[in-house]
């Protein structure tokens, strides 16, 4: 007996399986994984050249221009703020990504900028880390200890279609990252400090799988 088009219609499909799930594992596992990862390093060309504190990134939306903001003593008693305080650091164009890659530091909080040619920008919470298969990268921002002042986060970007996108991202407020890498193309390892109660506590180490890409 066939159950009508109707009540099939509202049948609950299955959920979707999660972009990315944890495993907790030992200290022991790890440190053993930890002296075997290598890290990535992607194809990268410097086809900008920073000059006294600038650079201009041309992109098909028009030029985009990063100039150091320097507050010094004298910008002090001009009224200025520390708080004003901005340094850029070229580290080139990704081929694979298709980004110009840009580290941006304040006066206490940090940021990477991913730039496209169209002159978009993805902004990452901490320095990327590659995947082997250099179809992903991963970033942490551990910001619980910092009181607020940065995003205590966990990023997650991919490869979809040939465009750089973000794919996952936490936020957690019980535990903060301090350190992850990659063991494969769908693997990382994360060790993370726990705060239960709001209350710095102590490390513990996980195994991450993310969704495999589709073939």
């Amino acid at each position: 007996m066939q159950l009508p088009l109707v009540l099939l219609t509202l049948l609950p499909s299955p959920p979707a399986p999660p972009a990315v799930t944890l495993h907790r594992i030992t200290a022991a596992t790890y440190a053993q994984a930890r002296r075997a990862a290598k890290p990535v390093q992607v194809p990268t060309t410097f086809p900008i050249k920073p000059l006294n504190g600038q650079f201009v990134i041309p992109t098909s939306s028009g030029p985009q221009t990063f100039r150091d903001v320097v507050i010094d003593e004298k910008a002090i008693a001009n009224g200025h703020s520390e708080d004003e305080s901005t340094n850029y650091v070229y580290h080139g164009f990704s081929a694979g990504f298709r980004r110009h890659v840009v580290e941006v530091t304040f006066y206490e909080t940090g940021e990477w900028w991913l730039i496209s040619p169209e002159g978009r920008r993805l902004t990452l919470y901490g320095k990327p880390v590659y995947a082997p298969d250099q179809q992903s990268i991963a970033t942490i921002c551990p910001g619980l200890e910092y009181s607020g002042g940065q995003p205590n986060a966990l990023q997650i970007f991919r490869l979809q279609n040939g465009t750089l996108r973000p794919f996952w991202e936490v936020r957690p407020t019980s535990w903060e990252p301090e350190e992850l890498f990659w063991v494969d193309k769908n693997t990382l390892y994360l060790k993370r400090e726990e705060y239960p109660g709001g209350r710095q506590g102590a490390m513990s180490y996980w195994k991450l799988a993310v969704a495999a890409k589709p073939e």
